[in-house]
């Protein structure tokens, strides 16, 4: 007999960080005539996919991914229905906090990365509305350092520790 376990979810939703994350910093990096950026549905599809991963975090008993799940879920599908400048914002203060329980909980630093440079994106999104200042290649590197760091904290889960979780 086969003995199957709760799976943690968490890769699956750092996956899906950089599948947001990836496009979103080539497009603010690379000006291509013609090329498009990510679209409204596609934010919105993937934030939708992120609260998923939220409730089968919470089904796994993670408080931490649960909550920062349900975070990023409804940031990327709020951003895919058209979100403001202070909703951007207040995203990334929360983020912010977010950060600060990372710290406090002894998760792995790259995590803590992560929510730092998830709570940069928003903020500089937010910030480029209000000050009405053209900051697309500091977003375009954040969310691409953004993708590198889902990405490998991804692999190193998925792994369950070939790569070392740092």
């Amino acid at each position: 007999m086969v003995e199957c376990k709760n799976l943690d979810p968490t890769a699956l939703g750092l996956f899906l960080v950089a599948i947001v994350s990836l496009p979103l910093g080539i497009m603010n990096l690379i000006d291509i005539d013609g090329a498009t950026g990510p679209t409204s549905p596609f934010f919105t599809v993937m934030g939708i996919l992120a609260l998923f991963v939220a409730y089968f975090a919470y089904r796994a008993d993670s408080q931490f991914g649960f909550t920062v799940f349900a975070l990023v879920g409804a940031a990327v599908a709020l951003t895919g229905i058209g979100m403001g400048t202070f909703e951007n914002i207040s995203f990334g203060i929360v983020f912010i906090l977010a950060i600060i329980w990372s710290i406090l909980a002894k998760t792995p630093k790259n995590l803590t990365l992560i929510l730092v440079t998830t709570a940069l994106i928003f903020l500089i999104v937010g910030l480029m509305d209000l000050v009405d200042s053209d900051l697309t290649k500091i977003l375009g590197i954040v969310a691409l350092l953004n993708g590198i760091f889902a990405i490998y904290l991804a692999f190193a889960l998925a792994l369950e520790n070939k790569i070392p979780v740092v």
